[in-house]
């Protein structure tokens, strides 16, 4: 399974989830925004030091299907400017805010765009037993869970979701690994 990240980097909630994530030795995806990757570049050379993969979540999460297509463009490109800019690495993955795209902008976009097969819902409802109950019941292999790493109760369901998932003998991996 995959477990991603949207929306971040958050001062103080990605760096719990970062810690959590090496306590257990756990690779996960980042889908960064580029405003929050240029106000907080040191959170984002954490992610990439600590081996996680780092995705492209546009500069300012608009629903890129009501943007002209330079405006894509723009979204996709500034962020990839600021995240390479704090860690000398170009992102490997993109996910559309909200999950919205088109095939037009599928062929636009150089590298390939990742959906999810679990949404936790976690930023509706921000509380940390229904995140880890929408993960249970819906875990499978090969699954791309959606979560954000703004959301404090994110955090704090996040060890018993590994821990759970470690149980069920899954191994946590990047988006790109679930992918190939």
């Amino acid at each position: 399974v995959a477990l991603t990240f949207d929306d971040g980097p958050h001062p103080t909630v990605t760096p719990q989830i970062l810690d959590i994530l090496q306590k257990y030795d756990v690779q996960a995806t980042f889908f960064l925004v580029g405003q929050r990757v240029q106000q907080h570049p040191e959170i984002v050379q954490r992610i990439v030091e600590e081996g996680h993969e780092i995705g492209n979540h546009t500069w300012s999460h608009p629903n890129i299907t009501t943007l002209p297509i330079n405006g894509v463009q723009q979204e996709f490109i500034k962020t990839n400017e600021a995240i390479i800019a704090a860690t000398n690495y170009a992102p490997t993955v993109f996910r559309p805010p909200y999950g919205a795209t088109s095939d037009t902008l599928e062929k636009l976009l150089p590298i390939p765009s990742v959906l999810w097969s679990i949404d936790t819902l976690d930023w509706q409802h921000r509380d940390p037993q229904q995140t880890i109950a929408i993960v249970n019941k819906h875990l499978h292999n090969n699954a791309i869970i959606l979560m954000h790493d703004i959301h404090q109760p994110t955090a704090d369901a996040l060890e018993t979701i590994i821990l759970n998932l470690q149980h069920a003998n899954y191994d946590c991996v990047t988006a790109s690994e679930i992918l190939l």
